[in-house]
């Protein structure tokens, strides 16, 4: 039978359905207690595979309005052409937005809380992306974070282990930078105690990581973007701190379990141009993912690590500098 209702079934006078209209209220709110965002989870709903996605952050900076040029357009092309079904785009402005709409790849419209540093420089947007991670993760999805200046050529959904809360790439450019060392410091003082030895690691890299759907990855993303937003601090510098700083007197830590991806498969822009380039043991290797984070001409060595392995342009790399100039430090 027909039943008079208000918008929250408050004025039916039947048991039954007030019951569901009060059950209803109760799981909106906790929804809205725990910060979940409906339009995110229907679209999660439709592209997640296996509870995983791959993101990326973009402004209409990195892509043009019409679609056809910028780096975004060249993460979206290696993206798909690496099969990866399971992506994309958190879009913070309205042009990248209708940009996303009219190429037919799937985006999250979201205006993210602007951090201490209002920028909106490539630190000042990279800041924003833990509060935006930390909406896949309350709805149980976990996150393959990327920047925009990176190539996807294999499906990097392949190549993760997902034995630890997170997965990140290394700054490090050899085993040993990358998967840590035991320093030894002199202290002459000392005597017959002179040599104490240290572990040292270079820094994970906050442009390319995994993070699980769990208690610890949330809890993490909301230590640094609360940190973030009480200071003006270089993220990846508060991601490495958190991810790998341990408990003492002075600081607690959320304890997140932390694995280094394999810096060949998932390589860094130094790596690459410094050691990869040349040596004949990789000519036939294609890494999974190459991040040009070294380098501030980044488009342009991104269109020529392009041209390098999905081209197949053997010399593509050749006319690059290692570093950011031929004759550094004096660029």
């Amino acid at each position: 039978p027909s039943c008079a209702v208000d918008s929250l079934g408050m004025g039916c006078r039947q048991p039954f359905r007030r019951g569901l209209a009060l059950l209803c209220l109760g799981l909106c709110w906790v929804e809205s207690a725990r910060g979940e965002d409906a339009e995110l989870k229907a679209l999660l709903e439709k592209v997640a595979i296996n509870k995983e996605v791959l993101a990326c952050v973009s402004n209409s900076a990195l892509i043009s309005e019409s679609g056809d040029h910028g780096m975004l357009r060249i993460w979206i092309d290696g993206v798909q052409r690496a099969g990866v079904k399971n992506y994309l785009v958190i879009a913070i402005d309205d042009q990248v937005a209708k940009t996303m709409e009219r190429l037919g790849v799937p985006y999250w419209r979201k205006d993210p809380q602007a951090t201490a540093d209002k920028a909106a420089s490539n630190h000042g947007i990279s800041a924003m992306k833990f509060q935006l991670i930390k909406q896949f993760l309350v709805l149980g999805y976990s996150v393959l974070l990327s920047d925009v200046d990176i190539l996807t050529l294999q499906d990097p959904f392949k190549h993760l282990h997902r034995d630890s809360d997170i997965e990140a790439l290394s700054d490090g450019f050899d085993e040993q930078t990358a998967y840590g060392w035991d320093d030894v410091f002199d202290d002459p003082k000392m005597g017959w105690s002179r040599w104490a030895h240290s572990f040292h690691v270079f820094s994970l890299n906050s442009g390319l990581f995994w993070t699980a759907a769990n208690e610890k990855g949330i809890a993490l993303m909301d230590q640094i973007t609360a940190r973030l937003n009480r200071e003006q601090a270089w993220d990846q510098a508060v991601f490495n701190e958190y991810v790998l700083k341990p408990s003492n007197p002075l600081y607690k830590s959320v304890q997140v379990t932390c694995r280094i991806m394999d810096l060949y498969l998932f390589m860094n822009s130094k790596t690459l141009f410094r050691t990869v380039r040349y040596e004949e043991k990789y000519a036939n290797f294609k890494p999974v993912m190459v991040h040009v984070n070294y380098h501030p001409d980044k488009f342009q060595r991104l269109q020529s690590v392009w041209a390098r392995y999905v081209e197949g342009d053997m010399h593509a790399l050749d006319k690059y500098p290692v570093g950011s100039c031929f004759n550094a430090p004096d660029c």
